[in-house]
């Protein structure tokens, strides 16, 4: 069971609050922390993307932030996650496939035919906490949009 009470878009008053949770998560990985210390600036708040509607912030229900995503403008029927960023005490806990399923579901309704993902992390060989990832570009795919 997933702690996710709703998945909303992002406010504006909320860009730095997602930006430290954006680098909070990204400490997690070792292999990134010493890039991200020698370069702080590498994250910034995505100002931009919240205006436009292509943040969405996954709350508990006392409207706690656990994570969000960020999508790229849809552009010939295919959606690219940009961003997808949990709290780190709150990873394995289904906040981001709760954050991967509302993707789906927009992206299908704005008429995108595939979602794409440019990169996903390969620790230790294996695509560990990629498998909702995966799947859903799978289910996207057997699920043409609708027109």
């Amino acid at each position: 069971m997933s702690i996710v009470d709703r998945i909303r878009d992002a406010r504006p008053e909320e860009a730095l609050a997602l930006e430290a949770l954006q680098r909070r998560a990204s400490d997690v990985w070792e292999e990134y922390r010493a890039q991200l210390a020698a370069h702080p600036d590498a994250i910034v708040a995505a100002d931009k993307a919240i205006a436009q509607g292509r943040v969405r912030v996954a709350v508990d229900p006392e409207e706690r932030q656990l994570g969000f995503s960020t999508v790229l403008p849809i552009e010939s029927a295919r959606c690219e996650l940009d961003d997808l960023f949990v709290e780190p005490k709150r990873m394995r806990q289904g906040v981001g496939r709760s954050l991967v399923a509302d993707l789906m579901a927009r992206a299908h309704a704005a008429g995108a035919d595939y979602i794409d993902k440019a990169l996903i992390r390969k620790q230790s060989g294996s695509t560990r906490g990629s498998g909702s990832w995966l799947r859903a570009k799978r289910q996207l795919a057997s699920e043409p949009a609708r027109a």
